[in-house]
């Protein structure tokens, strides 16, 4: 699964070949951006629900800057140590937001930072799209250090 996330974001955010299977619906686009400001929201808001109903049953975390977790119990542990952490705070800048010609699946890429603990550096989120539509997060990965450009 690491390989797969590290080429994964090889491709999407350092720029590799021309994407394929991408398609460049505006509206799809716009959903997959409201479902991520939703995410930075209920992270915000320290609300651990919130912010574990915005994941996939099947989510997996990977990344330099984020801790492990398989699954929504996992998830939902991590994220209440995260908001016990006092001053913490998480936002994030999308980049670019991509809905692949399926229109089951898309990714979010741009750059985060944190305080308590301090970070900062590029992320990439690959979306499922629900059967109720909704997109939710199955890959959440961000890695320190400065952005690839």
């Amino acid at each position: 699964m690491k390989n797969i996330i590290v080429c994964i974001f090889a491709l999407v955010v350092m720029g590799g070949p021309a994407q394929q299977g991408v398609t460049s619906q505006p509206a799809s686009d716009v959903a997959v951006r409201l479902a991520d400001e939703a995410w930075a929201k209920a992270i915000a808001s320290k609300s651990v629900e919130a912010t574990v109903a915005m994941y996939d049953a099947e989510a997996v975390t990977a990344g330099s800057a984020m801790f492990r977790a398989s699954g929504l119990a996992a998830l939902r542990a991590n994220w209440a140590k995260m908001f016990a952490v006092p001053d913490f705070a998480l936002s994030w800048k999308i980049d670019r937001a991509v809905v692949m010609a399926s229109g089951t699946m898309a990714y979010t890429a741009g750059t985060w930072q944190m305080a308590s603990p301090s970070g900062t550096g590029p992320y990439l989120a690959v979306w499922r799209k629900q059967p109720d539509g909704q997109w939710k997060v199955l890959i959440d990965a961000a890695w320190y250090g400065a952005p690839a450009r």
